[in-house]
């Protein structure tokens, strides 16, 4: 079960920028890793749940984010009046980042992701299952409610959701990548630049895993002009970039190299201070290309120079 916490490691934010975000998730790896060594499984699918739910405000955040939906969270609560009865309140939360998800209670944040991302309606009673096991072992109930094969169950059950979920945000991640090369293609961002991307994006590996995989239409398109060219060099360094936090061993840049090398003019026209200006593309590759390839070990450096055509 030790297995558990590192897969859904991979679902979850690199890195936070709060600092405090990071000993939380810290914090609930290490209690789910004691409590299952010490055979205290409740604890730990307590532990577990808590990341669960991190995921899941994650992911609703991110929707949020990319879809730029502004409207408020809704959530009911139930107000006894003077009289005995019970009046149901409704209250808006205007979420500002991702763990205010949190005010508007476990329940609700899920139906809420559900509904956005298109669940049919079972899986709102599956899902608040979750909720309702971490409940009943979360109360001094006078019993050990689960032992290890029923925490094996609702973890991996919460497990398969994740991947659902991770899934069904493809549009939004696509959607990510194609807005970032868009609104950065002309600046000389480096590798810490896109670190601070992922981390202000709250970026896991998995959507990085994603994002890698996406065939882009602008892979199809020549290298002819300015903006074609800044965006793919940028892809280029955003995949070199993310290569490092994946388990993969090809060389994803590697891979990708080739769509620079489509229809790639030998000169071109550059924008700089409100000038015009034409350079040749050689100087442009040797200045943010070869610096990246310098680094591969010697099979895969001559492999990216003759795609290069630096041979």
């Amino acid at each position: 079960m030790e297995d558990y916490i590192y897969q859904i490691r991979s679902y979850l934010p690199i890195k936070f920028i709060d600092s405090e975000a990071n000993d939380f998730l810290k914090y609930l790896e290490e209690t789910y890793l004691d409590n299952i060594k010490n055979n205290k499984y409740q604890f730990a699918f307590k532990a577990f749940h808590m990341l669960y739910m991190t995921f899941i405000y994650k992911i609703s955040w991110f929707v949020k984010f990319i879809n730029k939906d502004n409207s408020e969270e809704v959530t009911f609560r139930l107000k006894i009046k003077s009289d005995g009865q019970a009046q149901i309140q409704e209250k808006k939360y205007s979420i500002k980042q991702m763990f205010e998800y949190s005010l508007i209670g476990e329940s609700k944040a899920i139906q809420v992701l559900l509904k956005k991302k298109g669940f049919h309606p079972n899986d709102y009673s599956k899902c608040q299952y979750h909720v309702d096991a971490r409940n009943h072992c979360s109360h001094a109930s006078g019993k050990i409610e689960y032992n290890e094969k029923g925490i094996d169950y609702l973890i991996s059950d919460e497990l398969k959701y994740v991947e659902r979920f991770q899934n069904k945000i493809k549009p939004e991640l696509k959607t990510f990548i194609e807005t970032f090369l868009n609104d950065n293609w002309n600046k000389s961002l480096i590798g810490g630049d896109i670190e601070h991307t992922f981390t202000n994006n709250n970026i896991s590996g998995k959507d990085l895993e994603f994002i890698i995989d996406f065939a882009l239409s602008l892979f199809k398109k020549k290298s002819d002009n300015e903006k074609v060219v800044f965006q793919k060099i940028l892809y280029l360094v955003f995949v070199y970039e993310a290569q490092k936090y994946l388990e993969i061993e090809k060389n994803i840049f590697l891979e990708k190299l080739p769509m620079l090398m489509f229809g790639l003019v030998e000169e071109m026209e550059l924008k700089q201070d409100g000038r015009k200006k034409k350079v040749l593309v050689q100087e442009i590759i040797e200045e943010r290309i070869i610096p990246i390839i310098s680094r591969f070990v010697d099979e895969e450096r001559k492999e990216a120079e003759k795609i290069l055509k630096l041979e």
